[in-house]
């Protein structure tokens, strides 16, 4: 347990106050002289696309078997609305693939968001349109993320996992801190468990890390990054040191 304080020690600090998607406003265009008003342009749909190459496939401090892994991810946004896909292929490790699906609103500061996570096991043979509780392989997901700041950025994430996979319906939440400055970022994070299996057999905290991100270069609007993470997972007594390179 002495080796996981240091980890412990950031997530206290992060519990003191101190995805997450931009919000998208409405331009105002000049006043013309004939007219009285300002006319507002409409709200312009917009896309996004990323991809990333990890050495190591892991979320919330669980290790899904893929090193390393492949995972595009696309983005429709309008007035608020995001949805999005996002995908982890496994070029080596004995993981299996994975498609997630997405919706979301922004309303101020917090983020309403539903998550459609699926994996598709060979050995079982799952089929996508399976959504019976009791042999699906996909796992529903609400979240409600709390955001504020923008060059120093504080995130907090509160999740439910109430429907598929996961019997226990495990209940865990995610307090980050993110602070750019120029073309680096680094950022700490605490994830804690309060309720269910799915992260680790007991309650407890299951993803402690920090990472640093330097941006390299820009194509427009897309900028190409090399990140370091390193991510311990206490409950499992597990700790991951893991390099990504994307846009």
């Amino acid at each position: 347990m002495t080796r996981y304080l240091p980890f412990i020690f950031i997530s206290v600090l992060l519990l003191v106050p101190a995805s997450l998607f931009a919000q998208n406003e409405e331009v105002k265009q000049p006043a013309k002289k004939e007219q009285a008003e300002n006319v507002k342009e409409p709200a312009k749909v917009e896309f996004a696309a990323n991809a990333q190459l990890v050495s190591r496939y892991l979320w919330r401090g669980q290790d899904y078997g893929h090193a390393p892994s492949f995972q595009p991810g696309v983005e429709l946004s309008w007035r608020g609305f995001a949805f999005g896909a996002w995908s982890a292929l496994r070029i080596a490790g004995d993981g299996e693939p994975e498609l997630d699906f997405y919706i979301s609103k922004d309303l101020g500061k917090f983020t309403f968001a539903v998550w459609d996570y699926w994996s598709y096991d060979k050995a079982l043979r799952t089929q996508y349109f399976d959504y019976n509780s009791a042999t699906t392989s996909h796992m529903f997901e609400g979240q409600v993320i709390y955001s504020t700041g923008e060059r120093n950025q504080f995130n907090l994430l509160l999740s439910s996992l109430f429907f598929g996979a996961d019997p226990t319906k495990s209940l865990y939440g995610e307090v980050e801190y993110v602070r750019e400055f120029g073309k680096n970022e680094i950022a700490l994070v605490a994830g804690y468990q309060f309720k269910g299996e799915y992260y680790a057999p007991h309650n407890g905290f299951v993803n402690i890390g920090c990472s640093y991100l330097r941006y390299l270069w820009d194509f427009g609007k897309y900028s190409t990054f090399v990140s370091f993470s390193l991510t311990a997972n206490p409950a499992l007594k597990k700790t991951f040191l893991t390099v990504a390179v994307g846009f």
